[in-house]
């Protein structure tokens, strides 16, 4: 049975707005502390995050307004541009990041020095990560923005009824969907397996000398993350596949449908899985819960004598003329 668009309405809104304080918080975190902004493990996350968060903002708060009204936010042909273009490029670049994310693991805990040098971590580094943005970028914007298309605009269809703009067109169609329904999740499902085999491997077979401390955090936050691909996209890949191979659409046609709509849950749940993987945040709440319990534990008496004291030390300071 499809979603109904009341309930799509308050499903997405009610995740809407912890994700949306949690993903500020997680950026806050990365960002002020040099340490972990400067730390190559953490740009491919720190960029899910922001990209994450554009999406909360644009394509998935515009989608709460769709579901609650039936028409767009605001019946103009820029704004539908605007709206069939940011939704799939935002989605795929956070497929693509994730995939390469699943593939950067490896090379930093096996060979990491492939990024010894400044001109191997632009290569294997910097670039793939500016690939993983700007291909996306340039594909949508010329399908949905240059090339002509003689579909007429809709107001009261998901996204104006634009996004025919790129069924139409084989081979664009083509490429979409090896990269949406083949490319990105296989790849993010079969390196985050094979990491957490060769981890495995290494370290009861080998004994190979790796600090798995170092790693375990950086692993299990990427296992975490692939787990949300293999449970809200995954289905969707097969039976997308099935599908193209002949499989009759009223076969689990109304879950693949919704599927396009579950999928918003993997950027909600993100910052979620990401922030229990902070390092140093578990200690940092653990010091503040403390002190707080210990100012309350401390009795009137030594509160009373403690103000005493420091006002005694201000009137005995000396005046600055």
């Amino acid at each position: 049975m499809t979603i109904s668009l009341s309930i799509r309405f308050w499903l997405l809104l009610v995740p809407l707005i912890p994700s949306l304080i949690v993903t500020i918080f997680n950026l806050y975190y990365f960002l002020c502390n040099r340490a972990l902004r400067i730390a190559l493990n953490n740009h491919v996350i720190i960029i899910l995050l922001f990209y994450g968060l554009v999406e909360e903002i644009t394509d998935i708060s515009w989608q709460i307004h769709f579901y609650r009204t039936g028409n767009v936010l605001s019946s103009t042909p820029a704004f539908c541009l605007t709206y069939v273009f940011v939704g799939p490029y935002l989605t795929t670049s956070l497929k693509m990041l994730m995939g390469w994310a699943s593939i950067e693991r490896h090379i930093l805990v096996f060979h990491r020095n492939w990024f010894g040098t400044r001109k191997k971590r632009v290569l294997f580094h910097y670039f793939p990560l500016f690939m993983c943005m700007i291909w996306p970028m340039i594909f949508y914007f010329v399908i949905f923005i240059i090339l002509p298309c003689n579909i007429p605009f809709n107001y009261n269809i998901y996204q104006c009824n634009r996004y025919g703009c790129l069924q139409g067109d084989p081979a664009i169609l083509l490429v979409d969907s090896i990269v949406n329904y083949i490319m990105s999740p296989f790849i993010i499902v079969i390196f985050s397996v094979t990491l957490l085999v060769r981890v495995l491997y290494h370290r009861h077979r080998i004994n190979q000398r790796i600090d798995w401390r170092n790693y375990r955090k950086m692993i299990v936050q990427l296992l975490a993350l692939s787990f949300l691909y293999l449970v809200f996209q995954l289905p969707q890949v097969i039976m997308y596949v099935a599908y193209s191979a002949g499989l009759s659409r009223s076969i689990g046609g109304s879950y693949y449908n919704d599927s396009f709509f579950l999928i918003y849950y993997v950027t909600l749940l993100t910052p979620f899985v990401t922030v229990m993987s902070l390092p140093d945040l578990q200690t940092k709440c653990r010091n503040v819960i403390l002190f707080w319990q210990r100012r309350r534990l401390l009795p009137p008496e030594m509160i009373i004598m403690k103000r005493r004291n420091a006002l005694q030390t201000d009137a005995l300071a000396p005046m600055t003329p």
